[in-house]
């Protein structure tokens, strides 16, 4: 079976109980944590590679995971910092806004040391987003992370996820950026994000794409809310159609595409004796083209249900 391990930050989602937010349940989330766990409910070998803390929080995520099927081996508790929160508003829509409560917390303490532990012969694709490359020593830990991950020939999964208002200093946030997709295969972010680091290249967001691409990547994804999912290799173009639907909540939506992407990569290898593996697979066609219909109905499937963790869709679901 090939494994995924996700690299990143897992905390505590405040999410509005009522339409005035009077009052909030709070839920485990965090984009790395919430890709483990939709590869874990779908069927595949996952783990979680973050820091969290030894409060009540951090006890609580520890377990969510564990209950989700995920392996924690590469999961550390950090003593005396707290678990990073966030306070997420919806909109009629579903639609999210976010305020971080992320200083020193747990999330950002996860070291090379601990990186150093992982056993990169067990691991086919590792994923991580922006979050860990905030501030300068979790961006070098992340480049040492990738580094290893490279010269194992894990597939390298980085999905952009930008929120601007976690950076220190938003200026180094485009050059952060594109040290990673220098590194990784496969790059998923949204039109929004697109047209945001195109406007600092000055280009369009095609040509940003064709930008990324010249960089080093080998799979551009771009997703667009209701609109079509946008797939750009140097050989080919797919655009992949949504289904319609009245979400109710968009949070961990993006992460269960890209789960859903990777893991029905990783099961056509399994399943294809003519793909010896999963580069293999990213440079066809076909097979990028079913992993992501199916990726993008995970996506639409846990807009339908508030939460994170508890939205991600079952295989059974599909």
């Amino acid at each position: 079976m090939i494994s995924l391990l996700s690299y990143g930050e897992i905390l505590v989602d405040f999410l509005p109980n009522s339409a005035d937010a009077s009052s909030y349940m709070p839920l485990a989330g965090g984009a790395p944590a919430n890709v483990a766990v939709a590869f874990s409910k779908l069927g595949g070998e996952s783990y979680f590679a973050g820091g969290l803390s030894t409060d009540n929080f951090g006890a609580m995520l520890m377990n969510k995971l564990s209950d989700e099927g995920v392996d924690t081996t590469y999961a550390k508790t950090i003593p005396d910092v707290n678990t990073a929160l966030v306070l997420v508003s919806l909109d009629s829509s579903g639609e999210r806004s976010f305020n971080f409560y992320r200083n020193n917390t747990a999330d950002t303490k996860y070291s090379r040391a601990h990186i150093d532990e992982i056993q990169w012969q067990d691991i086919g694709v590792f994923h991580y987003c922006s979050n860990t490359l905030t501030n300068e020593l979790m961006f070098s830990n992340t480049l040492y992370a990738l580094d290893n991950a490279k010269a194992n020939n894990v597939l390298i999964s980085f999905d952009v996820n930008l929120r601007q208002q976690l950076w220190y200093d938003v200026t180094l946030l485009p050059y952060r950026v594109e040290k990673c997709v220098k590194k990784s295969d496969i790059i998923k972010l949204s039109k929004d994000e697109a047209e945001y680091l195109a406007k600092i290249k000055l280009l369009d967001v095609d040509g940003y794409i064709n930008y990324l691409l010249s960089l080093g990547s080998k799979l551009i994804v771009m997703t667009d809310g209701p609109n079509a999912v946008q797939v750009t290799h140097e050989n080919f173009k797919v655009l992949v159609e949504v289904a319609k639907i009245s979400p109710v909540d968009t949070t961990g939506a993006g992460d269960s595409f890209i789960s859903g992407l990777l893991f029905s990569l990783a099961q056509t290898v399994q399943k294809n004796l003519n793909i010896a593996s999963l580069f293999e697979c990213i440079e066809q066609r076909e097979q990028v083209s079913v992993a992501v219909i199916f990726a993008a109905k995970c996506g639409a499937f846990t807009c339908l249900k508030k939460g994170a963790f508890t939205a991600l869709p079952l295989l059974s679901d599909l």
